[in-house]
């Protein structure tokens, strides 16, 4: 029979009091409990739940981390093979941690939780740490440096489908123009599925590569494949999108028409960019964030090309900087040969006007 050994050890570094524990182990695990029992007084790092989410969003916060608790409690719950799922109205957690602060993390736990925590000191963004972000009611894998999708561009999303469900059309043709990770076209798409009252067959498109490729993996985790067509392909400012490969060679963005188009491009004026956190200048592409000069170059791309490839009625949907749908009716109106019509605008959850309505004139 194995040799049983006490090992009793004083906690005081850690709890506010000193207690002594009894820990009954086997003589060939004796030393590897000393090393991390050592490891731990030594480092007064916490094990529990509870002490782990003081402790990490202490230091987040010190080192001027944005949200310190929600990133913590996301890479706890990751490293416990839970899930907090997040998304722009909602906070559902499948393990809740409150339920279990006393919880202790094994030693290969503590490890790859403290590695995920230095990439967050390191101002990586926690969807990137985790690999998978929610957005409405799908689950996207993420990579850097592909967009990471905002909270409020659900809102996007759910005009869009609102807007569809009023013209009770049976069948849609849509665009999504700077798809990224997929967010936009694949909750339009899951939300058809969903709900019946019409299909939706999307095309994405993005010039990067990456980004492509993302959105054909979160498709296909989705089951969602045979309802999109991806194309790696570019936005010209002249209104034109040219295909970068010949993955799709029967695309012919010159010929084809949609009924609806749907994108969140770049909008932040160039200049601006350094002004951004940390988070998104040092690990997201930037090309899918700079505007421009002022913050416009795509969107008046997406409006030349909405002008020659909607249909009559169709409508164009776009998520853009507060100060721009004054522009962009302005726009609208003054060159009348794009033959599009300032519909409406829409506000954000901060009560910005962040998103616009446009539609196709017969």
């Amino acid at each position: 029979m194995m040799a049983l050994k006490m090992l009793r050890v004083c906690r005081g570094s850690i709890l506010s009091g000193c207690k002594t524990c009894t820990v009954r182990i086997g003589r060939e695990d004796l030393a590897n409990g000393l090393k991390y029992f050592s490891t731990r007084i030594n480092e007064g790092e916490p094990d529990t739940i509870c002490e782990i989410v003081k402790y990490w969003s202490n230091r987040f916060e010190n080192e001027g981390i944005s949200e310190p608790v929600e990133s913590i409690e996301h890479i706890l719950t990751h490293v416990l093979g839970s899930k907090k799922r997040y998304s722009s109205n909602t906070v559902i957690q499948t393990m809740d941690l409150a339920d279990a602060p006393e919880q202790r993390l094994s030693l290969d736990q503590i490890t790859k939780l403290q590695s995920l925590c230095q990439c967050r000191m390191s101002r990586m963004p926690v969807q990137y740490i985790i690999g998978e972000w929610d957005f409405r009611d799908i689950t996207l894998k993420l990579v850097p440096p592909v967009f990471i999708p905002r909270p409020e561009t659900e809102i996007l999303v759910d005009i869009a489908l609102r807007r569809m469900a009023e013209a009770k059309n049976s069948h849609y043709i849509v665009l999504d123009i700077g798809c990224g990770s997929g967010a936009i076209s694949l909750a339009l798409v899951h939300s058809s599925n969903q709900i019946a009252t019409s299909q939706i067959q999307c095309t994405s498109v993005d010039k990067s590569l990456y980004a492509c490729e993302l959105t054909r993996q979160n498709a296909e985790i989705l089951g969602l494949q045979d309802k999109l067509r991806i194309v790696n392909a570019a936005l010209r400012e002249n209104g034109t999108i040219k295909s970068l490969n010949d993955s799709h060679p029967g695309v012919d963005f010159d010929k084809q028409q949609f009924d609806i188009i749907i994108s969140n491009p770049p909008y932040i004026p160039t200049e601006k960019l350094m002004e951004l956190a940390p988070e998104i200048k040092i690990y997201e592409d930037l090309r899918a964030l700079d505007g421009g000069k002022d913050g416009l170059s795509l969107i008046k791309a997406v409006l030349r090309y909405a002008s020659k490839a909607l249909i009559p009625r169709g409508l164009l949907f776009m998520e853009v900087d507060p100060t721009h749908p004054e522009y962009i009716e302005f726009f609208t109106k003054k060159y009348t040969d794009l033959k599009l019509k300032f519909e409406h605008t829409y506000k954000d959850y901060c009560n910005n006007d962040r998103f616009v309505e446009l539609s196709k004139l017969d």
